[in-house]
């Protein structure tokens, strides 16, 4: 099932990290742009509603400046956009073990997404909107996919490098996608033996297309693998980075990380959206003797969840987001040899111990080489008879690290949009170590901000699956988490934790019926629409001035197109925090079609530009 299955390519590198970091706003009231108790999203839209705008705009980009040291907003400059860099294809495996000769081996790999938080204040709802992905050059060993859905990350896991103790730098994430095999999918095998056996899989019925999974890590700011946090030298790199603003001109200031990743089979019984085999649970046990500096406590980091696949010959265990760094460069900690062990569940006791994992499977090298994923030969006998059993992980002194959660419901979307009042529904898919469960099983779904038991109940259908209907009336964005199974234990009282349950984000965006009605003018377009934006992402000043009437009645055309909800996808769709009410849309469009005549009207013809002139020109000395 899935990157977990064979023939798979392994790839390794790094990614840039460019987010608006004054995308973390409050409240309009809360006097800050840092993370607010609760999140009011009737009143965080628009940001700034009081005269006079063009000071508004000014003040709030002074203060996003002023914040880079005093509260650690250190990126104001940035353009979302996260792309790859320094990426290639380090291995691949089409059946028989880690193949570094293969053709496909070294070819580069170019992708770029814009990286958007459904929900602004946390860490658990952010996404990669792309359009494409190209592993290799045309011509010769290629792969490009056109997305189906947007990247989403899952199981963040805050135990990933310890040592590295500058704001996400201790934290590595799962990112997971899909990409069709009828929706624009190319396979150039040319002389590459692993993708010529990619390319048969596609005649499989039951194999949907390719599916890619990386983990990002070590992530390092200021571009400063040293720096802590209220460290005199992170202060001194926040300072360096107000000098240059307010000298002038754009100043992005994108952190960035390590990442290894997976291209496999996508099956159809698979959500794209993330991992969905067996999963192995962190137990949140933490690693005796190795002390971590930005734990409260002097106990060790715990392992992350894994996913493992039991086929006929052997196991595949995914540990690409489970086994923390010992030190900021990224070698792993030693736990020693570890255990895999199956039990039959309660009330049985037989347990089996089915592998041990010495530590150079699961070392620097060894992760870096296969992206995580550690394959276990089995016998035929023993791989049926974990069917019925539950996997765990040991350390050498008995310590459980992960244990298997025989059911999982993962929703189809992890983060979802709507308009208040939009019918919306989420359908969630649940498995039984890693199959497809059957008909009848209870699935909760519960608010993870509740200070109460409120919860929704239902059971699976034939195909595993339930629906839920979910509420619109109000603007606000809510955390929901998915229990299967009986005696579901609710995240009541901050209990929730992204590496044990499975959860989704609903950002409902408020109708703004006042704003609707509105006069079209561009005074309360801009009031209204355009200085939250202009405000919060000074890089748009490189490309459209949001506070020029004219300019932005020039370009009417483009902003429709790059603000029509049919584009809400695409890579370059604006906002890119993808915020933009109904409301704000018709005010924002009753403005430009009643200004693109008048601007029509008055527009003269360039001077025309002797081309052949000019170029002779450029050549000339």
């Amino acid at each position: 099932m899935s990157v977990l299955d064979k023939p798979r390519v392994y790839f390794k590198g790094e990614i840039a990290w460019d987010p608006v970091t004054t995308n973390n706003y409050g409240p309009p009231d809360s006097g800050t742009f840092q993370a607010a108790a609760a999140y009011d999203e009737d009143a965080c839209t628009p940001l700034l509603n009081n005269a006079p705008f063009a000071a508004k705009v000014a003040a709030f980009r002074q203060t996003a400046v002023d914040e880079i040291v005093s509260a650690g907003s250190w990126n104001p400059h940035g353009s979302y956009r996260s792309p790859f860099f320094n990426t290639a294809v380090s291995g691949v495996d089409a059946g028989n073990g880690l193949d570094t000769d293969d053709p496909f081996v070294s070819a580069p790999v170019n992708f770029t997404g814009m990286l958007i938080d459904s929900e602004p204040y946390g860490a658990w709802s952010s996404q990669l909107f792309f359009d494409d992905i190209a592993f290799g050059i045309a011509g010769g060993c290629h792969v490009s996919g056109r997305r189906s859905i947007r990247l989403n990350d899952r199981f963040i896991n805050f135990n990933a490098n310890p040592a590295n103790n500058m704001i996400a730098g201790i934290a590595s994430v799962m990112w997971q996608t899909c990409f069709a095999k009828d929706d624009g999918l190319v396979i150039d095998p040319h002389n590459s033996g692993v993708l010529a056996a990619l390319a048969r899989a596609m005649d499989d019925p039951a194999v949907a297309g390719l599916m890619l999974r990386f983990t990002t890590y070590r992530t390092i700011y200021y571009d400063d693998p040293t720096l802590a946090n209220r460290s005199p030298a992170a202060a001194a790199a926040g300072a360096a980075l107000q000098a240059k603003i307010r000298a002038g001109g754009f100043q992005p200031n994108p952190a960035r990380s390590l990442l290894v990743g997976t291209l496999g089979l996508w099956r159809r019984d698979e959500v794209p959206t993330e991992a969905c085999e067996r999963a192995l649970v962190s137990t949140m046990a933490t690693i005796p003797g190795f002390n971590s500096p930005t734990l409260q406590t002097n106990a060790g980091p715990a392992v992350g969840t894994a996913f493992a696949r039991v086929g006929a010959a052997g196991i595949a265990l995914d540990l690409s987001n489970a086994i923390p760094c010992a030190d900021r460069a990224g070698e792993k900690i030693d736990i020693g040899t570890l255990e895999l062990v199956a039990a039959d569940p309660a009330p049985a006791v037989a347990i089996t111990t089915v592998a041990t994992i010495p530590f150079s499977h699961y070392d620097r090298a060894a992760y870096e080489a296969t992206s995580g994923i550690v394959d276990i030969p089995l016998a035929p006998a023993l791989a049926a008879q974990l069917a019925g059993m539950d996997l765990s992980i040991k350390g050498p002194d008995g310590t459980t690290y992960l244990q298997e959660a025989p059911l999982r419901a993962v929703p189809s979307m992890p983060n979802l949009y709507a308009n208040q009042g939009d019918r919306a529904h989420v359908e969630v898919q649940v498995y039984q170590r890693g199959a497809v469960a059957p008909a009848g099983v209870a699935v909760v779904m519960s608010d993870m901000a509740a200070t109460q038991a409120t919860h929704l109940a239902a059971t699976t259908d034939a195909d595993g699956r339930v629906q839920f209907a979910l509420e619109t009336g109000t603007p606000t964005v809510d955390g929901l988490v998915f229990q299967a199974g009986p005696d579901p234990v609710l995240p009541i009282g901050n209990a929730f934790n992204p590496l044990i349950q499975t959860y989704m984000y609903l950002r409902v965006l408020p109708q703004d019926e006042k704003i609707a009605a509105l006069a079209p003018t561009w005074d309360n377009v801009h009031t209204y629409v355009l200085s939250s934006w202009e405000a919060m992402a000074p890089c748009m000043d490189n490309w459209l001035r949001l506070g020029d009437e004219a300019q932005v009645l020039a370009y009417a055309p483009i902003i429709r197109k790059l603000t029509d909800p049919a584009n809400f996808e695409a890579f370059r769709y604006m906002p890119p925090t993808r915020d933009l009410t109904v409301g704000q849309r018709s005010l924002l469009y009753r403005f430009l079609d009643q200004g693109a005549g008048a601007v029509q009207a008055g527009t003269t013809e360039p001077d025309r530009v002797d081309i052949h002139k000019l170029s002779r020109a450029m050549r000339s000395t």
